[in-house]
């Protein structure tokens, strides 16, 4: 089988995802990228201005499924290429320091891979999709019977892999969790006004200072505190260790709750009364826990962050001004906002 035709969906991927990284975190150091098939079925490679998809890409659904190659690849096939592309900023553009940072290289090329989904195929089905995949990813137990969530920080990289543990199980922990350590920074940037700025700013700046360097884990925190919203500054320090030591340095894991009823106030504006519970961490444990509507004609509506310390709940009415209608249901963590239980 020829692959030459079958290169250009490659090559269009591979072109769109350039432009989309280029908008959001800058220019990589390199100006060609040339993009061909490797005969593995299993795994993708970025080298600096080439970039090797699996032979098996380049297949229809049909044809992968006619083959038995339709087993659990939790979206692999739709996100290979925009995945290694974006090696050609982490890994490559910006190196990682040692193997405790080397979750930034594999997870942040994961979560550039759904920046991918959402704003050049512009399907929330498959945004949405790809985020439940990557947390099934961290909390399924493995034939050994652990979780890759409870092996060990980000920062245990392949050191986490063992005959007792497993040896997929750094796949498992540094991929998905280390897209979602990027995509909660991204989430809790997210202005109504300004969408995505502060987050490209950041990333931008990131990617700027440390263009042919070897970044550090602590590198990238003080990046990220340099240009924090004040809403994010829940300690009051201006620091960002709180989220660090909950989801790089630590394995816990929030669950939440809401409950919510809606009336009519005398005004004619719609009042939610809206608890929201966090439970299964520790005392210390907090968090900015994003609330959406679903209104009556369907559509999502970002409200604002509730902040929650420990396992606790919050407890109030909120008058949504100018809404006439009352909505179907009140959501926290719509779009995987925060890494926490699908319970």
């Amino acid at each position: 089988m020829s692959t030459t035709g079958l290169n250009k969906k490659a090559l269009a991927e591979g072109q769109l995802a350039v432009q989309l990284y280029s908008e959001y975190f800058g220019p990589s150091m390199f100006t060609h990228m040339q993009l061909t098939q490797q005969t593995a079925c299993n795994f993708g490679q970025s080298w600096p201005e080439l970039v090797w998809i699996p032979i098996c890409y380049y297949f229809d659904t049909t044809v992968r499924h006619q083959l038995g190659m339709d087993w659990g690849d939790r979206g692999y096939w739709k996100v290979v290429t925009p995945h290694e592309v974006a090696h050609q900023w982490w890994g490559h553009t910006v190196g990682f320091s040692s193997y405790r940072d080397q979750w930034m290289s594999e997870g942040f090329s994961d979560m550039s891979a759904s920046l991918y989904l959402t704003l050049v195929e512009k399907n929330p089905k498959k945004f949405l999709t790809f985020w439940n995949d990557e947390r099934e990813l961290l909390l399924e137990k493995n034939a050994q019977g652990f979780r890759a969530i409870d092996a060990g920080s980000l920062t245990t990289g392949y050191r986490a892999n063992n005959s007792r543990t497993g040896f997929d199980i750094t796949r498992r922990l540094i991929y998905p969790k280390g897209a979602y350590v990027l995509h909660m920074i991204r989430m809790m940037m997210h202005d109504r006004q300004k969408g995505d700025q502060l987050f490209k700013e950041t990333m931008q700046d990131f990617v700027k200072t440390y263009t042919g360097k070897a970044a550090t884990t602590e590198d990238f925190k003080a990046m990220v505190e340099k240009h924090m919203s004040p809403e994010m500054d829940l300690e009051g320090n201006h620091r960002m260790d709180w989220f660090f030591n909950e989801y790089v340095y630590g394995t816990q894991l929030p669950s939440y709750g809401v409950s919510s009823a809606f009336d009519v106030g005398a005004d004619g504006d719609v009042v939610m009364s809206l608890k929201v519970t966090q439970s299964g961490v520790d005392d210390h444990f907090r968090m900015l826990v994003p609330v959406y509507v679903e209104l009556a004609d369907g559509n999502i509506v970002f409200l604002g962050r509730a902040r929650i310390s420990g396992n606790s709940s919050i407890d109030q009415k909120i008058p949504l001004k100018g809404l006439k209608v009352k909505p179907r249901r009140a959501v926290v963590n719509y779009y995987d906002d925060v890494l926490a239980s699908s319970n």
